[in-house]
């Protein structure tokens, strides 16, 4: 029951309504951000101007544009090998949905993969798999990724160092982060297999649970869950690792292959260590997420480091403008309509908002009550 606020009192929004005013404006001054960046750097980085660099985007054909689009397709239909190895039952159809949707929520927010997250457990539940299987698929597909990106930069930063350019400095780079690769290929066998490790992490969060006062499932604790989690990866991981690495490299080859072919129908050829030197970088800097989906960070840090190289300021800067619109904001509004089909798929039949938010109760309590449920045959 609430009680009725006193005419003469003055109205305090709640703590909900003041997290959703604050979300919205940490989300305005995001694209704010982004946006500004893109609009007055680039130029200033390229040395070009707006209407230099649309004079080379206008050139482009109708072929060449479908092309670009071909090997965009290529890649995230690549990429579903890893995504459903990392999901035995997981069709590839399937699994491009989860990337492309999921993904596309992400991209418009800043810190957009929690909520992209949320968008694919929906999803996922809805198929019939138990919430355990989401969290060890989101775990995988994560850990590779991070090894991914902490690979491309010391293959690009060796390759140039093995072309001789530009110093051997940047070959000690190299070395270093191919070390880096080492050390975290190291701890992530050692996470996987020592159990010794998950028993503490667990017994962590069973001290944690008691301060908070959220229990684990009755009968169990937080380190009995986390020794059978890491029991469960790494059985998924020991079947699957070749299906998770092939397609994750096959993801990154054909998304520097777009680049390739972005820096191409605008008539600029760099040698091809620099442009793979300049897809390690967008990797990098596509972290930095304080913007949707980094925008106006990638492009400005692409741009100037291809101008530096010697590439043609204005075509430098409509070939990464091309490769971001690609790789970014295709999947905006091709994942935001798959995502309302499906949505639409879902309530005619019959499966309503209330259904796929679980009836309301919370995501926390839905995760740790999926754990104890037997596995569907």
């Amino acid at each position: 029951m609430v009680t009725p606020t006193h005419a003469s009192s003055p109205v305090v929004p709640s703590g909900s309504r003041w997290s959703t005013i604050r979300h919205r404006v940490v989300w305005i001054a995001a694209v704010v951000l982004g946006v500004t960046l893109l609009a007055l750097g680039l130029p200033r980085v390229a040395g070009a101007s707006w209407h230099q660099i649309g004079d080379v985007l206008g050139s482009l054909t109708v072929t060449e544009e479908a092309a670009l689009v071909a090997v965009w397709l290529a890649g995230l239909w690549v990429h579903t090998i890893a995504l459903s190895a990392a999901l035995p039952g997981l069709s590839h159809r399937r699994a491009f949905f989860l990337n492309i949707t999921g993904s596309s929520v992400s991209n418009l927010l800043p810190l957009g993969g929690a909520a992209g997250s949320v968008v694919n457990y929906w999803a996922v539940r809805s198929w019939g798999f138990r919430t355990a299987d989401f969290i060890r698929w989101a775990l995988v597909t994560n850990i590779w990724d991070a090894l991914s990106r902490l690979a491309v930069p010391g293959v690009a930063l060796v390759w140039l160092s093995a072309t001789g350019w530009p110093s051997t400095s940047l070959r000690d780079a190299g070395l270093g982060a191919s070390l880096v690769l080492l050390l975290a290929l190291a701890l992530t066998v050692a996470a996987l297999r020592i159990e010794s490790w998950a028993r503490t992490a667990g017994a962590a969060l069973d001290r944690l649970a008691r301060v908070v006062r959220r229990s684990p499932p009755p009968g169990t604790t937080f380190a009995e869950l986390t020794v059978a989690a890491q029991r469960s990866i790494t059985e998924l991981v020991a079947d699957a690792w070749q299906a998770l690495t092939v397609g994750k490299a096959g993801y990154a080859a054909l998304q520097a292959a777009l680049l390739w072919l972005c820096l191409s129908v605008v008539h600029v050829q760099p040698p091809a260590a620099v442009i793979f030197a300049a897809f390690a970088l967008e990797r990098v800097l596509s972290l930095a997420v304080v913007s949707p989906a980094a925008t106006g960070i990638v492009e400005l840090g692409m741009t100037g480091y291809l101008v530096g190289a010697g590439a043609a300021p204005a075509g430098a800067a409509a070939a990464v403008l091309l490769y971001r619109i690609l790789v970014v904001g295709m999947e905006v509004p091709v994942g935001g309509l798959l995502l309302l089909w499906w949505l639409a798929r879902r309530i005619r039949g019959n499966v309503g908002p209330k259904a796929l938010l679980g009836r309301g109760r919370s995501r926390l309590h839905v995760m740790e009550k999926a754990l104890n449920e037997p596995r569907t045959p």
